[in-house]
């Protein structure tokens, strides 16, 4: 019985321990940013506009080059954050904008949007900000955005990193 353990554990080891650290490295694809501090408190009060599914706002003075929050569902407290850096431009000089509603006063510094997609005002990649800002297929990118964590409190919503 010993033999038989002895035997199967290193050919079960093995493949699992290469199977974990490839699970890891795809996990990396979004870490392509310089470290920045990210620590963004939203209101809801203020920021009602994210209480409808498929709404979103950028932040153009938080994260690397801004922050876009989704709504996704309101009731699930289900929210993306995603920076608004291309992760396609090597050089971080691509922006991730999204389509502004026309004729609706906003804070400084800030775009309301009630579009499903973001698109690269360099390379013209679009992401898909309801599906994890992954990319679609308009554009030559093929990573996703760099994701944020969100967690939501009561009429609140705080992004880190």
């Amino acid at each position: 019985m010993f033999k038989i353990i002895r035997n199967l554990v290193p050919k079960i080891a093995i493949p699992l321990i290469i199977l974990l650290f490839a699970v890891n490295c795809s996990k990396d694809q979004n870490n392509f940013l310089p470290n920045v501090r990210v620590n963004l408190y939203i209101p809801l009060a203020t920021y009602n506009h994210l209480k409808i599914p498929g709404n979103s706002i950028l932040f153009q003075n938080e994260g690397y080059k801004g922050i876009i929050v989704v709504c996704v569902d309101p009731n699930s407290k289900l929210y993306y954050a995603f920076d608004a850096c291309c992760p396609y431009e090597k050089d971080y000089s691509g922006i991730v904008t999204i389509q502004p509603i026309k004729n609706l006063p906003t804070p400084p510094f800030t775009v309301f949007s009630s579009d499903f997609f973001g698109k690269c005002n360099k390379c013209g990649s679009e992401f898909n900000l309801m599906g994890s800002g992954q990319p679609t297929s308009k554009g030559p990118a093929t990573h996703y955005l760099q994701s944020y964590s969100i967690s939501s409190g009561f009429e609140s919503l705080t992004v880190t990193n």
